[in-house]
């Protein structure tokens, strides 16, 4: 889908999203060795970012990409979800 055929709700939605990233990359652009104080304020910093990210649903696929194998968007929610669970495993770098 072409950005110019987004719904003007789905297209602030994603920008907002991009505002968030932004503003979480700076952080940890401005992270350098502190005490531990000052990292803990940045690490609540990019918490909260990252809450208010989620709360805009999840990112389009331009801005996170492509789902990994056997994993698949829910058309409901949006969100990815496992589809076929063999695929899933054998794509998983932890397993």
């Amino acid at each position: 889908m072409e950005h110019n055929e987004l719904d003007a709700a789905t297209k602030a939605r994603y920008e907002k999203q991009i505002e968030i990233l932004e503003s979480v990359c700076a952080e940890y652009e401005k992270e350098e060795a502190s005490s531990a104080h000052e990292a803990k304020q940045r690490f609540d910093r990019i918490s909260t970012l990252m809450m208010q990210l989620h709360s805009y649903g999840y990112p389009p696929e331009e801005l996170v990409g492509e789902t990994p194998p056997g994993w698949i968007t829910d058309p409901q929610t949006g969100y990815p979800r496992v589809d076929d669970i063999t695929k899933a495993a054998e794509a998983c770098s932890l397993m």
